[in-house]
């Protein structure tokens, strides 16, 4: 399985833009009071739930500016409440709430992220996930694009733990350590020799994220892993038009 992040490509947590519940009717979006804590679904933490959802609850994203996206990634941090049939939730995007079309039904699951690739729009505004059932532990909705590793990385990824160790000495010369958190992994991929599309659709997210700002998700090829940019890229360009370059992501706990 190829390599992958996806990213916040449609400014989904710009503080200017809208984040409403409401529940749909067709192919048109009703801002009500339908989920509780609604806002948890878009505030970059894993680890705080939106609930109260039943079928037909919805929560819709407008944005300021026309925008592209290809994936939609939701996480659960347990299981879903029911019985998964494949359908579970719908991506629908558009320009008007009362005009949302290019419904894509994709699963949930019992714990962990669920990540789904939908017909690329282009020059749209709004982004609704509609839920069709009693969904529980839905605690993050990300849209955006999918960026597909256009060769895998060198062989030596390289993984350490960060355990944010403050290491002082008292007044009486004895060394003591602070740890605040139970560590985090950071991540170093490597690539030797990328095309220059494959360094500017790097720039082109590395600019979306603006930098270390935004969390995003990154698949191995076989697992998930919620994280930053632990710094910004550096490309050396190797020969003509072919470039090598570091990429170094840090583990989020949330």
């Amino acid at each position: 399985m190829a390599s992958y992040f996806i990213y916040d490509s449609i400014n989904q947590y710009r503080s200017d833009n809208t984040v409403s519940e409401g529940t749909f009717s067709g192919t048109t979006f009703t801002v009500t009071s339908a989920v509780t804590n609604h806002e948890r679904a878009s505030d970059q933490n894993i680890g705080t739930i939106i609930s109260a959802v039943v079928a037909n609850d919805a929560i819709c994203y407008q944005v300021g500016s026309a925008v592209t996206a290809n994936a939609v990634a939701v996480y659960f941090t347990g299981d879903d409440g029911v019985i998964a049939n494949g359908d579970e939730m719908t991506i629908r995007t558009g320009t008007a709430l009362d005009g949302l079309g290019g419904a894509d039904n994709f699963a949930s699951n019992n714990g962990g992220w669920v990540v789904n690739d939908f017909t690329e729009v282009t020059s749209k505004t709004k982004f609704c996930v509609e839920f069709n059932e009693a969904l529980t532990n839905i605690s993050e909705i990300l849209i955006g694009s999918k960026l597909s590793f256009e060769v895998e990385p060198d062989v030596n990824v390289q993984s350490s733990i960060d355990y944010n160790n403050d290491i002082n000495t008292s007044l009486g010369g004895v060394s003591y350590a602070l740890n605040v958190n139970p560590g985090q992994e950071v991540i170093t991929i490597s690539f030797q020799n990328i095309s220059s599309t494959f360094k500017s659709n790097l720039i082109t997210m590395q600019d979306a994220l603006k930098g270390e700002a935004t969390k995003f998700l990154y698949n191995d090829g076989s697992s998930f892993h919620w994280v930053r940019l632990d710094k910004p890229m550096t490309f050396t360009e190797i020969a003509d038009g072919r470039f090598s370059t570091q990429i170094v992501l840090r583990q989020q706990i949330q």
